[in-house]
């Protein structure tokens, strides 16, 4: 079944590349209108001539500073007339490192861009979506909210900030009919992944391409469908809790993982 979003107004923070690119190509083919924003330019203009349809905005913004975030929500509202499905994808690890070398920064660093970018764009853009016929919200997060590990504890505990946050706007949003919701990917290739194949590169002396394809196999493996995500797999799930197909569900997360976390509930 193809899901139709035609003339739909969607807004997708992280559209320069990743899960971001692909949730904005996609929402073109799907007949939408995109308002995304990235750190670099020359990436929204590459977004911008693969994208399907007409009528998209692209505007370079750095998503954990609020007066960026204004001046895109700004440019949003102006170009699409309001709109009607805000995806907080941005997101980044910023620092692969244990508890004990992480510094004060890193993690306000984390905090900023993973969760208060979030934080800052719903207040920002619920006031329009309210005016929407079929509004919705829906916060990309990650599977390490749920199994954090040694490395990266800073990404985990933010990344289950932003779950809780998405069950607490569900619950505050309800009687405006706005649906909320989550979907955390597994081990999805990225730049993340990208700068770990350099950063073994650089300290091994190794080609980076070539760590990078023993990184995505070895990851597979450990994966029941043995293989690492790619960004494209996300979107499906993504369209679908955009769709009125999901017109009874908010306050949820989704887990998009090749199988890793086996949650039957």
């Amino acid at each position: 079944m193809d899901i139709d979003l035609k003339n739909r107004k969607v807004v997708v923070t992280g559209a320069g590349d990743g899960i971001g690119r692909s949730l904005a190509l996609a929402f073109g083919r799907a007949g939408a209108c995109v308002a995304g924003c990235s750190r670099t330019s020359d990436k929204l203009h590459a977004l911008e001539k693969d994208i399907d349809g007409t009528g998209h905005l692209f505007s370079t913004a750095d998503c954990s500073k609020s007066e960026d975030i204004q001046s895109f929500h700004d440019k949003a509202i102006s170009a699409l007339g309001g709109i009607d499905i805000l995806i907080n994808n941005v997101g980044s690890v910023q620092k692969l490192a244990g508890f004990f070398d992480l510094s004060d920064e890193d993690w306000q660093e984390v905090f900023a861009v993973n969760l208060m970018s979030a934080v800052r764009a719903c207040r920002l853009f619920v006031p329009s979506l309210k005016n929407s016929a079929a509004p919705r919200i829906i916060n990309i997060t990650s599977v390490a909210a749920s199994r954090p590990g040694d490395v990266f504890p800073h990404y985990s505990a933010v990344k289950a900030g932003l779950c809780n946050l998405t069950v607490s706007l569900a619950r505050a949003l309800a009687d405006d009919k706005i649906l909320v919701n989550s979907v955390s990917p597994g081990p999805v290739w990225s730049k993340s992944w990208e700068d770990e194949a350099k950063q073994v590169a650089e300290q091994s002396g190794g080609d980076v391409e070539k760590i990078a394809n023993e990184i995505r196999s070895s990851t597979g493996e450990t994966l029941l469908l043995k293989r690492m995500g790619m960004p494209d797999d996300v979107t499906g799930l993504v369209l679908f809790l955009a769709s009125d197909l999901s017109r009874w569900i908010t306050a949820s997360n989704f887990s998009v993982d090749g199988g890793y976390t086996q949650n039957p509930y």
